[in-house]
């Protein structure tokens, strides 16, 4: 059997989804990579300030707790955030650029496996919701 026999192709749709924020970079970055601040912007996710336990954040969201981890990389602008339950976590990548005076954030909306395809098109929705409180909110400091 060749390599590309032994493959199997699990398709998932995704879509990137982009701000441009009049902010410096330094505090757009401090901001979003903060998880802390994650209930002042995010939407149908943390229903309150997150709190440490341990190595993660905790998250009251609408379907209950969640754990949560921030891997970030200044100099190549990703913020990646990992959330999930009982030590399995799913990924969902962000980068943050600089352009010109303020900074494009981009957010890649993954579709979680086994569900209804209404779920993708309504994380896409919150996600874009999302990016326009962040704009909202750093433009407005």
């Amino acid at each position: 059997m060749s390599g590309a026999e032994s493959l199997a192709v699990v398709e998932t749709r995704s879509k990137t989804l982009s701000v441009t924020i009049d902010a410096p970079f330094e505090r757009a970055w401090e901001f979003i990579a903060d998880a802390a601040n994650l209930h002042l912007w995010t939407v149908d996710f943390a229903l309150s300030r997150p709190h440490r336990k341990g190595d993660v954040w905790v998250v009251d969201t609408p379907r209950g707790p969640l754990d949560l981890f921030v891997e970030c990389d200044r100099r190549s602008g990703a913020i990646d955030f990992h959330f999930g339950r009982d030590g399995r976590f799913r990924r969902s990548p962000s980068r943050l650029r600089r352009s010109g005076r303020g900074v494009v954030y981009s957010f890649t909306v993954q579709e979680p496996d086994d569900t209804e395809p209404v779920v993708f098109e309504r994380l896409v929705a919150n996600v874009s919701a999302e990016l326009a409180r962040l704009r909202d909110l750093l433009e407005d400091r």
